[in-house]
């Protein structure tokens, strides 16, 4: 339970602080979706901690699952500025969405109380990894990564392509682990991958503090 309260209250800090900033300096609908995107992993968290004793936890995670991914691929076809990436994304957020709602569609009315849905997922981390890499692709390219320290979007970059592809085995086998000492192993990593992330939203804001727009 420490990795899970650490990485709880590291998401209520890069919250805040992206709050903070976004009404000082942040500008644009890109910042816009990321601030989205981290309330709404604060937000359900705080659902799911609240109600777990109703086990009800997978209905959140599962509407979360719909609305994160659609939210990055979003978030990263407004940044780039790389033809190709663009179009990656454009298929990544038409086939997520088709995976989603299949998948939802094949686990029927269990997918509201019981089942996680671990098929959606694979797939939106597959989709995003590949969206993350052609962005770190094109910023290596490009005069930003003169400064990139002091960017950003390198450290968010960074920070979810670690998450994402760190937990992309872990979900493709969430539901066939029994409880037991592996199936809790399996949430000590999430959450430490949990941590590392939102340390690198965090220190990418620090960094970043003094400059005059993002």
């Amino acid at each position: 339970m420490v990795f899970f309260y650490t990485g709880y209250i590291l998401s209520a800090v890069s919250f805040v602080m992206f709050l903070v900033k976004f009404k000082t300096t942040f500008t644009g609908q890109k910042t816009n979706l990321f601030l989205i995107y981290l309330f709404c992993l604060f937000f359900v968290e705080t659902l799911a901690l609240l109600l777990s004793s109703f086990q009800f936890n997978n209905f959140f995670y599962n509407v979360l699952i719909l609305l994160e991914f659609n939210i990055l691929l979003f978030l990263y076809k407004n940044i780039s500025e790389d033809r190709l990436t663009n179009k990656v994304i454009k298929l990544g957020v038409v086939l997520y969405n088709v995976v989603y709602f299949c998948s939802s569609f094949f686990y029927g009315i269990s997918i509201f109380k019981t089942k996680l849905n671990t098929i959606a997922p694979v797939f939106g981390s597959l989709f995003i990894a590949v969206t993350l890499l052609l962005f770190l692709r094109e910023m290596l390219l490009s005069e930003d990564i003169v400064n990139y320290k002091k960017n950003i979007f390198f450290w968010i970059s960074t920070g979810l392509l670690l998450y994402y592809l760190g937990t992309l085995p872990l979900t493709a086998i969430f539901n066939f682990m029994k409880e037991g000492s592996n199936f809790f192993e399996l949430y000590r990593i999430q959450h430490v991958l949990t941590i590392i992330m939102h340390s690198c939203f965090i220190i990418g804001l620090l960094w970043s503090w003094n400059k005059s727009k993002l």
